[in-house]
């Protein structure tokens, strides 16, 4: 039977078209993980596979040999690339109406209100719950690798496929207040303890972009920094986009609450050169094909999103916790 207000679906498939070009951009400039990714050109679409494979060179060549005259060289072989390989994870959530609401709303201005209101609604559930899973450890049915699983308060576990107890090319830098610098996170030694960091990191030459700290972390370097009027200039990256930062040597440091699914008393040091988020090239937030229900006297339309967050040298990644 023919919609009593066929003007409807045809409205809600057009808005969804329309939402879905620019959905995911306005997205990733609310979190400031995927902001940073996008402003440092690290979201990178992958094109299929199994999995997603990020090949690299953990060893160097153990032929070099210093040698003299006719003696003999070294002809051992070199195994020194492998790759970490990591699930493609999926989203979808749906925008839909049933046939008593559109009888309901009736006319197509009420339509149009109806329909904003569902795609707007749409766009902060997509926003708050991918927020949620770019910071999670994983550990949800198949939910991305957030930075809690990239980068281990201890520096263990298994990242990537590859078991960071045996491997030490996939353990990520750490700094532990109360273990490592001898008392909880303060004021007074916050300071101290992330230039105890950054010199880890830059043994390996990270170039750490961007700090994201959580409520408690966040308070105390701007209790520590305050006086000294440390705020970046509002066209440093992460400013320009809408985040309050303080600098800290070369990084920007932002504030990530714990409502956004931060974990508490820590903060997590991010490189975009070795940090990607790799959608596919074919479902990154775009709308699938209209659906009607078979059973139901209703419409649905579905945007979905296929890909992870990956790593490539664990390395130039860190973190300062509490524990």
């Amino acid at each position: 039977m023919a919609s009593p207000n066929s003007s409807f679906s045809e409205l809600l498939s057009v808005t969804v078209q329309e939402l879905e070009d620019e959905l995911f951009d306005q997205i990733s400039a609310k979190n400031a993980t995927t902001a940073m990714l996008k402003e440092y050109g690290s979201v990178v679409p992958k094109d299929g596979g199994p999995t997603i494979v990020i090949p690299i060179m953990y060893a160097e060549n153990g032929s070099y040999k210093r040698y003299s005259g006719a003696e003999l060289l070294n002809t051992s072989s070199n195994d020194v690339f492998t790759a970490f390989q990591y699930p493609w994870c999926q989203v979808a959530i749906n925008i839909q109406a049933n046939m008593r609401e559109v009888l309901q709303n009736s006319g197509r201005s009420q339509n149009r209100d109806l329909v904003k209101s569902r795609v707007m609604n749409a766009k902060v559930t997509f926003e708050n719950e991918f927020n949620i899973d770019m910071l999670s450890d994983g550990s949800a049915t198949s939910q991305v690798n957030g930075l809690q699983a990239l980068i281990s308060a201890a520096g263990t576990g298994t990242v990537g496929g590859i078991a960071r107890a045996s491997y030490a090319f996939a353990q990520n830098q750490f700094y532990r207040a109360t273990t490592d610098g001898g008392s909880a996170l303060t004021s007074a030694n916050i300071v101290s303890y992330m230039d105890a960091l950054d010199l880890r990191l830059q043994r390996y030459r990270a170039k750490t972009k961007v700090i994201l700290s959580d409520d408690v972390t966040y308070a105390l370097y701007e209790s520590a920094v305050h006086p000294l009027q440390r705020l970046n200039q509002p066209d440093a990256p992460m400013a320009k986009l809408g985040f309050r930062t303080y600098r800290y040597k070369d990084a920007e440091l932002v504030f990530e609450p714990g409502i956004a699914g931060m974990p508490a008393n820590t903060q997590y040091w991010l490189d975009p050169e070795v940090l990607e988020l790799n959608p596919h090239k074919d479902r990154n937030l775009v709308q699938l094909d209209k659906r009607n229900s078979f059973n139901q006297d209703a419409m649905i339309e579905y945007l979905a999103w296929m890909g992870n967050l990956t790593a490539k040298n664990f390395r130039r990644l860190g973190t300062l916790n509490n524990t």
